[in-house]
């Protein structure tokens, strides 16, 4: 099916979902939503289901115990020692709802009408159900599709300050290699920029080298959503330079959100949400040393840079667009999503002695 028919059916599904009757939607995934500190994938899922409920909609939160929504009913799951053997998750699924969206594909798919969001990247040759959606441009590029949606948020959950202190922000899995905190340490220290640290639990163990060589780094641990957007509210800048195809990045647009301009790689989706004009994108240590000496980026227009395509309303109006199609057509292509062998971009490069 070409490009442009997929568009036009979804374009169509979207007019018809705002024409009909409220859908009753459960929402399943095996975590506390909101999660209390680190969990990118379950802040989408909350958001999602916020947006869905305050548009009419009935939504249904299938959770682990603790998870709570505003406006959503919440089905508690059971241990899955006290499921069914077969791993079947119908005699879970409320019978009178009329769609299952799965946060990862299940090892038996329910009989429910069913959509399946992917949040990560699959290993080469890796196959999906053609009713599967990725979370940018890029990551559904990379499994072979054209179906995404971005993942959205609340805009009124993060403060935004015009007045920014001297600091950085680092936030991410510090643990991953691939999210290269090592690059994040050497530019705020080239650039004389006090750096804090947001992840992990610990601190990595293969960087206690670094640790000592500098006192300008905080290392604030995991921090409630709280204690984050009050560090990102006045933060100068987010640095963000992963070396891997970075599927989406919550962290992107909570910073954006929080006026706080973006530092980052030309990885993934990057490209996708880092505009010009409210961040820098290199591989190149040096440049974005350079970049922050000049940086003079408006927090104004940071935030509205979230406003114009990544809350919460307008991932809920993709999604919607997605279930409609899939009531009408019974799936959203007859292309089987497979991940593409790609090369995972290892070009970083850091500063010389």
């Amino acid at each position: 099916m070409h490009r442009e028919h997929r568009e036009f059916k979804l374009i169509f599904a979207a007019l018809r979902c705002r024409q009909e009757d409220p859908m009753h939607i459960a929402l399943f995934h095996e975590a506390v939503i909101p999660p209390q500190k680190y969990g990118g994938t379950e802040r989408a899922i909350y958001w999602l289901a916020k947006a869905l409920a305050l548009k009419g909609h009935q939504v249904t939160l299938l959770a682990k115990p603790g998870s709570a929504v505003p406006g959503v009913r919440v089905m508690a799951l059971p241990p899955k020692e006290l499921r069914p053997a077969s791993g079947s998750l119908d005699s879970l699924i409320p019978q009178e709802c009329d769609l299952v969206h799965l946060f990862g594909t299940p090892s038996v798919l329910p009989k429910k009408p069913f959509l399946v969001t992917i949040e990560g990247n699959g290993q080469p040759g890796e196959k999906f159900h053609p009713n599967t959606v990725f979370v940018s441009r890029k990551h559904a590029e990379i499994h072979g599709s054209s179906h995404y949606v971005y993942n959205g948020l609340d805009p009124d959950d993060f403060p935004c300050d015009v007045e920014r202190d001297d600091y950085l922000v680092f936030l991410a899995k510090a643990s991953w290699s691939v999210k290269n905190l090592a690059g994040a340490i050497q530019i705020a220290k080239a650039a004389g920029i006090p750096l804090k640290i947001m992840g992990s639990r610990n601190w990595p163990l293969n960087l206690h080298r670094l640790r000592p060589a500098w006192g300008g780094i905080e290392y604030c641990g995991m921090l409630g959503d709280h204690e984050k957007r009050k560090i990102l509210r006045k933060a100068r800048g987010l640095l963000f330079p992963v070396v891997w195809h970075e599927p989406f990045g919550v962290a992107l647009t909570e910073a954006l959100a929080s006026g706080c301009p973006v530092f980052s790689t030309p990885y993934g989706s990057i490209p996708e949400i880092v505009s010009s004009d409210v961040g820098f994108l290199s591989n190149q240590a040096s440049e974005h040393v350079e970049a922050l000496k000049n940086a003079r980026f408006s927090p104004a227009q940071c935030r509205e840079r979230v406003n114009q395509g990544f809350t919460h309303f307008q991932m809920a109006e993709k999604y919607l667009a997605y279930y409609q199609q899939i009531l009408n057509d019974g799936q959203l292509s007859s292309e089987i999503p497979e991940t593409i062998p790609y090369q995972i971009p290892l070009a970083w490069h850091p500063l010389q002695d």
